[in-house]
């Protein structure tokens, strides 16, 4: 990925950066001190947009985009929507291989959020953060004698 050099600067106390290829599309925010503070992570941009979102304020998410295609109108403004699941199968591992000409703390922060997203996403589906076991399947205690716990007759 190439840093885009000319980008405008719409708030004087944030730095935006911008990183391209024929994949991607990474806009970066940083505070003054180098921190990021948002990144829009677009991918699959020639085919079928979609954007991972991150914000200090906002946390994660995930969108696609509509590229304000009128039908019978104006043209509109690209805009995010909301846009189901995050492609981490392809995704992650092109980022992890197209990022290695990044800086470093800006390719290491976008990968541990897209994993914190993913995490974050599995405990969502998940629902709970044990499993449940039938008091047969436990482990049993040292205390315990092999054979008090039998499996439930059928």
């Amino acid at each position: 990925m190439r840093e885009v050099l000319i980008v405008e600067q719409t708030d004087p106390s944030l730095r935006r950066r911008w990183f391209e290829n024929d994949y991607f599309d990474l806009f970066t925010w940083q505070d003054p001190a180098g921190a990021l503070t948002k990144f829009q992570l677009y991918y699959d941009v020639e085919r079928n947009e979609r954007a991972l979102v991150w914000s200090r304020s906002g946390g994660t998410y995930h969108d696609g985009v509509d590229r304000g295609d009128a039908t019978g109108g104006h043209p509109q403004a690209p805009i995010l929507v909301a846009d189901g699941k995050f492609d981490s199968g392809t995704v992650v591992p092109r980022f992890e291989r197209d990022s290695a000409t990044l800086p470093a703390e800006v390719r290491d922060f976008v990968l541990a959020k897209m994993r914190e997203h993913l995490l974050a996403q599995y405990r969502l589906k998940v629902g709970r953060d044990r499993v449940r076991r039938e008091q047969w399947q436990k482990r049993r205690k040292a205390k315990d004698a092999p054979g008090n716990l039998t499996p439930p007759s059928r």
